[in-house]
């Protein structure tokens, strides 16, 4: 019985750890066409999908506003680079550029 309260103490103490990412909405994307002009809300949440799928499974997820654009231009490649090598072509340069939107997008999002 112990053995269970203290895994459930310990689940609840890593879930509440965990970062909230915000629903991407159609004002992130309206606010990065200059940007990404064919950008969509659908890529938006894929890239988001990916974020959440394949940084998981080495780090606790970032916040998106926790670093730059210039910085998250350096981190994401470095990163996928990082996945690539444990589990080889699981992040294309595609989705890589999904993510890398994604996370630059949700950088400048105004609560």
């Amino acid at each position: 019985m112990k053995k269970i309260i203290l895994t459930l103490s310990a689940a609840l103490i890593i879930t509440s750890c965990a970062v909230k990412l915000v629903t991407p909405t159609q004002p992130d994307v309206d606010r990065m066409q200059s940007k990404y002009p064919d950008y969509t809300l659908e890529e938006l949440n894929q890239g988001k999908a990916m974020y959440e799928q394949h940084c998981v499974e080495c780090h606790k997820l970032k916040n998106p506003t926790k670093f730059t654009e210039t910085q998250w231009q350096k981190i994401v490649p470095g990163m996928v680079k990082k996945v690539n090598k444990k589990h080889p072509n699981a992040i294309d340069e595609k989705n890589q550029e999904l993510i890398l939107k994604y996370v630059i997008t949700m950088n400048g999002h105004k609560k």
